[in-house]
């Protein structure tokens, strides 16, 4: 984990830069602002990162990233020297948001952990939405870029281009948009719409070519702006990732098939100069309106990164505010670890030990309807079910990004998890939660109930870090291959 500092960082002439880490007090904001006058968002609300309060204390919340802090007028919120406050958020241990995307981006599901997600058991999968629909990447979009020089406008890039392409990808296996365009062409032998006559006169006759006329016509093309502004947007993009990552030449990566996929289904759009002038002048309605919010990350791509005269990508500085939450990244993260190790996806048909997908959810009542009690009806999802084919035994791990050496608030951690228990009749349950270093696993503890059966909790402390470590290590030193460990569980 890093040292925890927060600090006062100077940007341009007209702005200070407040930065700290993740849930992490936020001691110090005062020293240049009024923080009675700062406004503290709802749950769920990405509103100034998720501060809170406790104890009359600011706090961060799971969410990284930078915005503009704002006043409970809903204005932004200037120092006391008439400024504009930046805040910015990092994450708390030594791994940056980029370098987990980095570790989960070959995961199979990469695609649908950065697609809108919902809770409803009737719609188990969703396209493309509006960007605040998004379970991990929050972007305030109707704000104007933030422009700051250090490594926050790398990451911003390589997410909002990540994003981007995920988006692309979800428009790209909808029909294109297109539209009646004039087109004028020589034509032999035939006539087709009107005949331009002094165009026709120039080309033709004066030539002798009395075989030919040249026409204007009205013809369905998907080469249209809008098309040809995605088509700019993804190959900034991918040369952006590229640059980044390293070529993106492997057959699992995701990346690389979203990218193919999308360059495959614009192939007949035209690679253009894009001007602010285009962007500025984008009006999408009706049936197309799910071009809309990819739309408004494609503005975001070009505005972001820039291409140099040899053809290098680089960023431009300025930053659209965003926020990531870190605890849904970091459920990604246990997940395409546990891939790692060796836990079959769910689409795989051999026998052995599974993880759900990452959409799965069940309902709580089996009946509804008049007369029916129903008050706790609903879905539930858990973060990670995991079953043996074989047994057809689940354990359900929930993962909670909190420092789980602190239970504090464990109450409703504690009742999740019981709940899990019943509705997936575990004999083994447990939480996995960020650690220091390593991966750090506790003895099974029984749980204390009525029942004649045992049933038993495990805990796993995971250090979040770029080097994934396939042995679990116990405090007295002993170790255990991973998926020895998850083997075990089901025994």
């Amino acid at each position: 984990m890093r040292e925890l500092k927060n600090r006062w960082i100077p940007g341009n002439k007209n702005q200070w830069i407040f930065s700290s880490f993740d849930n992490h007090s936020l001691a110090g904001l005062g020293d240049k602002v009024d923080t009675n006058q700062v406004f503290i968002p709802a749950k769920d609300d990405h509103t100034n990162l998720g501060i809170h309060k406790f104890n009359n204390q600011l706090y961060s919340s799971n969410d990284v990233g930078v915005c503009r802090l704002k006043g409970v007028d809903g204005k932004n919120l200037l120092s006391y020297d008439g400024k504009e406050v930046v805040l910015k958020i990092e994450p708390r241990f030594s791994v940056s948001v980029v370098k987990m995307l980095d570790m989960i981006k070959e995961d199979e599901e990469f695609e649908r952990y950065l697609a809108p997600q919902t809770v409803r058991i009737s719609s188990t999968e969703k396209d493309v939405e509006d960007l605040q629909n998004n379970e991990v990447f929050n972007f305030f979009d109707k704000e104007s870029p933030i422009f700051i020089k250090d490594n926050i406008s790398r990451d911003s890039s390589i997410i909002t281009a990540t994003v981007f392409i995920s988006m692309l990808k979800d428009l790209c296996r909808k029909p294109l948009m297109g539209k009646m365009v004039n087109t004028e062409e020589n034509l032999t032998g035939k006539v087709k719409g009107k005949i331009v006559f002094h165009q026709n006169i120039r080309k033709n006759l004066v030539r002798g070519r009395n075989d030919r006329l040249y026409c204007r016509y009205l013809r369905y093309s998907e080469d249209i702006i809008e098309n040809q502004i995605l088509k700019a947007a993804l190959h900034k993009a991918s040369l952006y990732i590229n640059s980044y990552f390293g070529k993106v030449d492997s057959k699992k990566n995701t990346y690389k098939e979203m990218v193919v996929y999308c360059q495959k289904a614009l192939e007949k759009v035209s690679s253009i100069g894009i001007s602010q002038r285009d962007l500025s002048s984008l009006k999408v309605t009706g049936c197309y309106a799910y071009y809309k919010p990819v739309l408004a990350v494609a503005k975001m791509v070009l505005n972001e990164i820039s291409l140099e005269s040899n053809g290098q990508s680089k960023t431009t500085s300025y930053v659209v505010p965003y926020a990531v939450a870190m605890n849904k990244l970091f459920e990604m993260y246990v997940r395409a670890y546990l891939k790692h190790i060796g836990i079959k996806p769910y689409d795989d048909d051999t026998d052995g030990i599974h993880i759900e997908k990452y959409d799965y959810k069940s309902k709580v009542l089996k009946n509804k309807g008049t007369g029916k009690a129903s008050y706790i009806n609903g879905p539930i999802k858990p973060d990670i079910l995991l079953y043996d084919s074989l047994s057809d035994k689940k354990v359900v791990f929930d993962v909670k990004y909190k420092d789980i050496d602190n239970s504090g608030g464990a109450r409703d951690d504690r009742l999740q998890l019981l709940a899990y228990t019943l509705m997936y009749n575990c004999d083994n349950v447990g939480i996995i939660a960020p650690g220091d270093t390593g991966i750090m696993y506790y003895e099974k503890n029984e749980i204390d109930s009525f029942e004649s059966k045992s049933r038993f909790y495990h805990q796993i402390k995971m250090a979040i870090t770029d080097d994934w470590d396939e042995k679990f290590n116990f405090i007295d030193g002993s170790e255990v291959l991973a998926l020895d460990y998850i083997s075990n569980i089901f025994l």
